[in-house]
């Protein structure tokens, strides 16, 4: 234990209203969720360089809400990874629930949030990138004039130029809404392990429908967990311009047009990172071709 070391004085408001009040009073304040973050990093506790003030977040009953109609599921920011599984696994697009079960045990699922798995700081996790290639939304709560506002907004719309979620200052996310996908390409995977390994880690999301030989609103995100996310709509055009399935030689040509984009974006990830990317956009070619392949023989 550090000696000197004062406890941090921890907020517990039961209310957005409270939650107002305590942020415009301790605006430094850091935000705690499940914890399974903050908890996890060296140093964490006792720290100290640890903010004097903590915000739970907890015992806000509306964070905790969850509603499905015909077209989407909307989820406070503190509902767990493990209640939106049991809630969701049969109608959520698989390309999320592969995500969450990626993400480690029901150790660490009954305690990590939706919402602090997008506002981690020291690192990126996979869900933005998975969120985004599921056109999903977040409601934004911040404080601008002395009162709580709300605004809806693409995820996409929270990276920054640097590809990490950053919300406005004294920001919170209060709601994610997530569209019911009926698309016939998901495609999820973590190589590496993002919390004990980030400098060498990797993950991919990638949704599209395939239409006998093309991609109808292809979307892929690669996250490095040190560096951000890694999304362009210019890559999403060159899949839709793709005729399925490729050569090797179209499938090298793709694969040296994403990585002047990603290495155009994060100049410094490792050699391991590149090649465990190759070896992802390989294995979703792969599948694409494989589907592409299938398609073609049922309609001969």
């Amino acid at each position: 234990m550090y000696e000197g070391l004062s406890s941090p004085n921890i907020h517990t408001p039961n209310t957005l209203g409270e939650y107002a009040s305590i942020i415009l009073h301790y605006p430094t304040s850091a935000l705690w969720a499940g914890g399974t973050f903050i908890m996890s990093r060296p140093d964490s506790y006792p720290s100290r360089t640890m903010n004097a003030e903590i915000i739970y977040l907890g015992n806000i009953e509306e964070l905790h809400r969850f509603q499905r109609n015909d077209r989407f599921a909307e989820f406070g920011s503190m509902v767990t990874l493990d209640e939106i599984l049991s809630t969701g696994k049969t109608v959520l697009p698989h390309v999320l629930i592969d995500n969450i079960q990626a993400i480690g045990s029901r150790l660490i699922t009954r305690r990590a949030t939706i919402g602090g798995t997008m506002s981690t700081k020291a690192i990126t996790t996979s869900f933005p990138g998975t969120l985004i290639t599921l056109d999903a939304t977040a409601e934004v709560r911040f404080i601008k004039k002395k009162r709580l506002h709300s605004r809806w907004m693409q995820i996409t719309r929270l990276l920054d130029r640097s590809g990490k979620i950053t919300l406005p200052p004294q920001g919170m996310i209060s709601r994610i809404r997530i569209a019911f996908s009926d698309k016939n390409c998901q495609f999820f995977t973590e190589v590496g392990s993002f919390m004990l390994d980030p400098e060498d880690s990797v993950a991919t999301a990638f949704t599209a429908t395939l239409d006998q030989d093309i991609l109808i609103n292809p979307k892929i995100a690669f996250t490095y967990p040190t560096h951000g996310v890694c999304y362009s709509r210019d890559i999403d055009s060159i899949f839709s311009s793709l005729r399925f399935p490729l050569d090797d030689s179209e499938v090298r040509t793709l694969e040296s047009m994403i990585f002047t984009f990603v290495e155009s974006s994060f100049q410094n990830i490792s050699p391991l990172q590149k090649t465990r990317t190759s070896g992802i956009i390989r294995k979703i070619i792969d599948d694409l071709n494989e589907k592409a392949l299938t398609v073609s023989s049922e309609v001969r």
